[in-house]
């Protein structure tokens, strides 16, 4: 029996592997084409064979709207995906610097300085299934609560949920946006952690700011401080548009350490304080443009209290 060559079975392979090569260039390009647009200055696409990376550097990019400004920067930016997989890009920034403000509404200011950024970005089609962006080390500025401060493992999340369900059984409109704010803030030699999910209500996909202030409201439901990794405090509220541009919060604190909780947002220094028998209610109001105010404890004096219950954690650096 005659043997065969040995590049017969082999030319399939290489046939394969040639076509794939094509293929990948072609869409390392158009990649490589849409990046360039988004942060404006030139990419270099590289990955061969699993993955098509774009890299920038000295990104500057500046957005403008009547609602809406946007700046980002960064000394240099990786963003990748695979080849197959064109809804979702995987970025990698050295240096970031972002800045979000909507102009129309007062005090709604996020601001993020950091070493480096590892970003996740879902979007097959018209809906932004999820957003999440993740720094070891940053400094941020937050709304209702300013900045400086030096945060730590700090996290931002966002998806859209068009249609979604009402929240519990209060009268409030379908959810259409979820965000979660999570991490460690450290000022003043205090340390607080914060894991915030935020619920963005509305009566239709949100497409501007003004659709949204038509009856719509951020719910904070089951939202969490902590000290040292363990509870301190569990926070639900709502928030809602003011006719002049200011954002309204009412809701309620609960905690078994109460006046810790409320020298903490308050910006003061806690003082010791023996844990509650059980949780303490305070209420939480205020505006984006005046802060929170804290009410008192409901039940608790802040005198004497019987030792057995184990001391509130001092949430020190």
């Amino acid at each position: 029996m005659r043997r065969l060559p040995f590049w017969v079975p082999v030319l399939p392979l290489l046939l394969g592997l040639v076509a794939y090569w094509l293929y990948w260039q072609g869409e390392a390009k158009a990649f490589g084409e849409v990046v360039a647009a988004r942060v404006g200055v030139p990419v270099e696409t590289a990955g061969f064979p699993y993955r098509i990376e774009a890299r920038a550097a000295d990104i500057a990019v500046r957005r403008q709207t009547r609602e809406l400004s946007f700046a980002a920067h960064a000394s240099s930016m990786v963003v990748n995906r695979q080849p197959w997989r064109t809804g979702h890009v995987v970025i990698v920034a050295e240096q970031p610097r972002l800045q979000i403000a909507l102009t129309r509404l007062a005090g709604m200011r996020l601001d993020v300085e950091a070493p480096a950024m590892l970003a996740s970005v879902r979007r097959p089609g018209d809906t932004l299934e999820r957003l999440s962006m993740q720094f070891e080390t940053a400094k941020v500025w937050l709304p209702f609560a300013g900045g400086p401060f030096d945060a730590k493992n700090f996290e931002l999340h966002l998806r859209e949920t068009p249609g979604g369900e009402p929240q519990g059984k209060s009268p409030t409109l379908p959810v259409q946006a979820e965000a979660r704010i999570a991490g460690t803030l450290d000022r003043a030699g205090a340390s607080l952690g914060i894991d915030i999910p935020l619920f963005v209500t509305a009566r239709a996909p949100i497409g501007a700011i003004d659709g949204w202030r038509n009856g719509g409201t951020i719910e904070v439901k089951g939202a969490q401080l902590l000290a040292k990794d363990k509870p301190l405090a569990d926070i639900d509220a709502t928030l809602a548009p003011l006719p002049d541009g200011r954002i309204a919060v009412s809701g309620t604190i609960r905690s078994e350490c109460p006046f810790t909780v409320k020298a903490l947002l308050e910006g003061a220094a806690p003082a010791a304080e023996y844990r509650a028998r059980r949780a303490r209610t305070m209420t939480l109001t205020g505006d984006s443009a005046a802060g929170f105010v804290v009410g008192e404890p409901e039940g608790a004096t802040g005198g004497p209290v019987r030792s057995q219950e184990p001391p509130c954690p001092v949430p020190h650096r």
